[in-house]
């Protein structure tokens, strides 16, 4: 009767309760905002960003298999594959690169296909060329030379051979693109001229390129058309296709062998006649008759020598930037199963707290509402309503932010290392429903600790204090005694209530941790360049040769002022295998003299800094590969060189590294293991002093001797490697500064129900005769006693979760650097006391407004 008459009544009484305790209620929609926010939106931003690159790579038309060889390519190879257009798109591509040399820029000129069926070109500002005379040039080119605008002139300046591989060399700009084979802004791959490396792209019509030969053919495999990139479904049909593309091109290596024969058969014709017509008219010994013999004999041999071509065939993960930004997307992933949960956690843990308090606040408005012939399920319902308009509003809000704003921050951290277009915000409802199913759980449920069975006069009185118990510390007299009073009853009321305690303590160590991990990643981060390219690796440049060193070779290595030492070592690629483990790639290192590879490579033992020697019984390997396949110094690991079979190498000792993975072992257990003398093909080179200006000079007069293969200069790559983690910061620095924010509403809530609680004895204290500082102190003393001790809990947490998640990070052929700087710490907890401190300001305003009279009114 009561019930159905009371309803808009209650309904108002409810509404007034929120309004009243407003700041309550806004202070658990904050924490489920922030904690909905985070989680949704650090969960979504890993698929959002795959989803980007995905759509960039369906939309370009990205080739999924590409084809090279040695001696270029012809129509009869299109032929091949036009056999099988049923499976297949092709496209074929002809390209030079030549070296600048106004400004010593390594440029690929692309004849543009008249009609893109792949790798389709994505405009950044102006249009495509369609006259001879106009040229678009890859974005990258105006970043290297910002007086490149639309409707400039450009000059492709090289020396007269490769100046002679053009029609026309004067162009005008018509546009600038990005091409979805080079996804990454920098890294445009590598090539046989100048410095070994590109530095851009530019494409100009067809007849421009005088070259009829077909330098490379693009596949794009129409079983992989919706398949998603990166997936293991894709990588077991993209193996496949791969190998059906060779079995398909095999019987072309020979025909083209013999198609060159051919050529060069029929341009030997007219000297075979002019030997065989003066063979008929002069005797056999005249000399003018044996010197054609001879050219002839000669130009036979150069014909017999033409041997079969090689067949190159890659896919995607050659692209530079493709693999690398699946990578980087993984680590945003692997950051997202922890670290939200771990964030989302704690505000569920404070939430709770705070709606347990207003359970207990509200005992006398339970025992009117129960005395006025009220159910249990209406009463109830008030706390239902509370926590679940808190947790329902604080969802809402936290998934449209979270979910709009760190996928695009994070991405656009990215931006500057990719050329891929915005990602599109999606809405990933799982996780969406797992933040409510938090939310309503820590709210509306807690329901389930209210007290509806008690009778209406018991809920009509206050709950009876917590009795007060002799304190372990007590009993140490000696220092019990020299305690002041205020110390006392400090001690006293953070005993007392140990549930505060605890989650006082638990929500500051837990937002304690998460900016520790934070800072702890960022240190992680930035250590792998610091401490590879600066502490472990002292050379600065790697030359790479057919063969072994000659003479020439080793006077143009020493030749300027700029060199200072280099170290001549054999390197070659091999595969590390092992049942159960995915397979990896190593540098396989041959120093010689091995004992001054320590003044290129520092090989030591990461904890300890403890040099490591190479002897003649073992090999040396760096700590990744060590971690993946479970190996340490003594055991054996079985390798694979190119062309041989496995060998089983022992391993003497486990080195510090970051970046890559590599074995080195000196000459003679080389021999030992592989029954044949190593081929020095590779130099490190130390240089002095040097701008990149004269660092290109020298790789380009290297590039023109003969067996000299390729130049890498270590500046570009560390440059490359601190652009990739510089984006990583930002990141963090999201982490770092969502933990901030709540760590300062988590300290908020937890003062806030610590005031309320103790309203009356705070007001009792103020009659006393306290002042407004002395009563604020006597909160503070506990508050900050209690942020220390989550601050002590919270470095051990941190480190925890930070080396959780490094080991969930870290991909195959990267390792991040362990330690967390010992400033990480400071950081991390004088931003806590910080935050401590800004509370205590609010709550010291708030206790000077407290009303004595009414707080000190009984219900009795």
């Amino acid at each position: 009767m009561v019930g159905a008459a009371m309803t808009a009544a209650y309904f108002k009484t409810i509404m007034r309760e929120i309004w009243s305790s407003k700041a309550r209620f806004a202070s658990i929609l904050l924490i489920i905002f922030l904690g909905v926010a985070f989680y949704t939106g650090i969960r979504a931003t890993g698929p959002d960003m795959s989803q980007a690159a995905n759509d960039y790579y369906a939309k370009q038309k990205l080739a999924t298999n590409s084809v090279q060889s040695t001696m270029g390519l012809t129509k009869a190879d299109t032929r091949v594959l036009n056999q099988h257009r049923s499976q297949l798109t092709y496209q074929a591509t002809r390209y030079a690169d030549v070296n600048q040399l106004n400004n010593s820029q390594v440029v690929r000129v692309m004849a543009l296909p008249t009609t893109q069926r792949l790798n389709r070109l994505r405009i950044v500002k102006g249009r495509l060329p369609r006259h001879a005379n106009e040229i678009v040039l890859d974005a990258q080119a105006q970043r290297l030379q910002p007086k490149l605008k639309v409707g400039s002139t450009y000059r492709i300046s090289s020396t007269a051979k490769r100046n002679a591989q053009f029609t026309r060399r004067t162009f005008k700009v018509v546009g600038f693109v990005n091409s979805p084979t080079y996804v990454e802004n920098t890294n445009r791959g590598v090539t046989n001229i100048g410095k070994g490396t590109l530095d851009y792209l530019v494409y100009v019509r067809p007849q421009v390129i005088k070259s009829s030969v077909i330098t490379r053919i693009d596949v794009q495999f129409k079983n992989l058309r919706g398949v998603t990139p990166y997936t293991a479904k894709y990588r077991r049909l993209n193996r496949e296709n791969t190998a059906q593309l060779k079995r398909w091109l095999k019987p072309q290596a020979r025909k083209r062998q013999q198609a060159l024969q051919a050529q060069a058969q029929a341009k030997l014709k007219p000297l075979r006649q002019a030997t065989q017509q003066l063979a008929s008219q002069v005797p056999a010994g005249t000399a003018q008759l044996v010197k054609l013999q001879s050219q002839l004999k000669r130009a036979q041999a150069q014909v017999a020598a033409i041997t079969m071509p090689t067949y190159l065939y890659t896919d995607r993960t050659d692209n530079p930037g493709y693999t690398e930004y699946h990578e980087n997307t993984q680590r945003v992933v692997a950051l997202s199963t922890v670290f939200p949960l771990f964030f989302i956690a704690i505000a569920a843990l404070i939430c709770l707290t705070t709606m347990t308090r207003m359970v207990e606040e509200l005992r006398l408005q339970m025992g009117t509402l129960k005395a006025l012939g009220y159910t249990n399920t209406a009463v109830g319902s008030e706390f239902m309503i509370y926590g679940g308009l808190a947790a329902l509003i604080g969802t809402a809000l936290g998934v449209l932010f979270g979910v709009n704003f760190f996928p695009r921050f994070i991405a656009q951290a990215y931006g500057s290392m990719y050329n891929l277009p915005a990602i599109n915000v999606q809405y990933i409802w799982m996780d969406i429903g797992i933040a409510l199913a938090i939310a309503l759980l820590c709210t509306a449920l807690v329901v389930l600790r209210v007290d509806l069975n008690s009778l209406p006069a018991q809920l009509l009185q206050p709950r009876a204090p917590k009795a007060g118990k002799t304190l372990l510390l007590e009993r140490w007299q000696w220092l019990w005694h020299r305690l002041s009073f205020n110390h006392k009853i400090t001690l006293r009321n953070l005993f007392r209530y140990k549930q505060r305690l605890l989650m006082t303590v638990l929500g500051i160590a837990g937002c304690m941790a998460m900016m520790i991990t934070g800072f702890g990643l960022k240190d992680s981060i930035g250590d792998i360049s610091v401490k590879q390219f600066n502490e472990l690796w002292h050379y600065d440049a790697v030359v790479t040769r057919s063969g072994n060193e000659t003479d020439q070779q080793r006077q143009a290595l020493s030749r300027g002022q700029l060199y200072q030492a280099s170290l001549k070592l054999q390197a070659k690629q091999v595969t590390v295998k092992q049942s159960g483990v995915a397979e990896q790639t190593a540098t396989l290192g041959i120093p010689a003299p091995h004992q001054s590879l320590s003044k290129f490579v520092v090989l030591r033992h990461r904890q300890s800094h403890q040099a490591i020697h190479i002897g003649n019984r073992g090999a040396v390997i760096d700590e990744k590969l060590a971690k993946l396949y479970g190996v340490h110094a003594g055991d054996d690991l079985t390798i694979k060189l190119a062309g041989q079979t496995t060998k089983r190498i022992h391993i003497s000792a486990v080195a510090e590294n970051y970046v890559n993975h590599f074995i080195y072992m000196s000459p003679t257990y080389y021999r030992r293991v592989f029954k044949q003398a190593p081929v020095y093909n590779t130099n490190y080179v130390r240089f002095k002093q040097a701008t990149k200006k004269q660092e290109n000079a020298y790789a380009d007069r290297l590039l023109k001797q003969a067996g000299v293969q390729n130049v890498t200069l270590m500046s570009t790559e560390k440059a490359t490697n601190f652009k990739m983690l510089d984006s990583m910061n930002l990141v963090v620095l999201i982490f770092v500064i969502s933990a901030g924010a709540l760590a300062l509403v988590v300290l908020y809530n937890l003062t806030n129900i610590n005031v309320s609680e103790r309203i009356r004895e705070l007001s009792t204290i103020k009659v006393l005769g306290f002042y407004d500082g002395e009563v604020t102190m006597y909160i503070f003393r506990e508050n900050l006693i209690l942020t220390v001790l989550g601050i002590i809990a919270g470095c051990f947490l941190g480190n925890w979760l930070h080396a959780y998640i490094l080991q969930t990070a870290e991909t195959n052929a990267l390792m991040f650097s362990p330690t967390i700087h010992p400033l990480s710490y400071v950081y991390a907890a004088l931003l806590t006391l910080a935050f401590s401190l800004l509370v205590m300001g609010m709550m010291h305003r708030k206790l000077k407004r407290v009303n004595m009279l009414d707080a000190l009114k009984s219900v009795d």
